[in-house]
């Protein structure tokens, strides 16, 4: 933060959501130096969707192909071993399990094999019996 001419408070970026996501940028931002204010509506941080966070990293596998979602998914779950490293927090990759029962299940699994695979997906198959 600075101070513009007439004495204002004046910093190089605001993010509005203090969840995960947005307290991320912030870090990255203030990172390269950039002075950031980090607005929400609750009194603390990670109060709205990101208390509800179950500590699932999203494997991609999920995400329609080429679309953002599936990007940032596949770019969260790599970049979560060195986070959690730097921030100090015990982080364990274990992995999916998506079970089938039916063969109209075993086709939802397919499905999800081909989206992961098309999304970059790595070391995914299916397990039988």
């Amino acid at each position: 933060m600075h101070n513009n001419s007439d004495g204002a408070r004046v910093w190089d970026a605001a993010i509005i959501g203090a969840g995960v996501t947005g307290s991320f940028i912030a870090r990255e931002l203030t990172r390269k130096g950039l002075s950031v204010a980090l607005l929400d509506k609750a009194g603390d941080v990670c109060m709205g969707a990101s208390k509800a966070n179950s500590a699932i990293v999203h494997g991609g596998f999920d995400a329609t192909p080429n679309t953002l979602k599936a990007l940032l998914n596949l770019r969260g779950c790599q970049l979560m071993p060195k986070v959690a490293d730097e921030l100090s927090v015990d982080y364990e990759q274990v992995g999916s399990l998506v079970l089938g029962f039916s063969e109209e299940e075993r086709v939802t699994l397919e499905e999800l094999l081909e989206r992961g695979r098309a999304n970059g997906v790595s070391e995914l198959s299916i397990i039988e019996r």
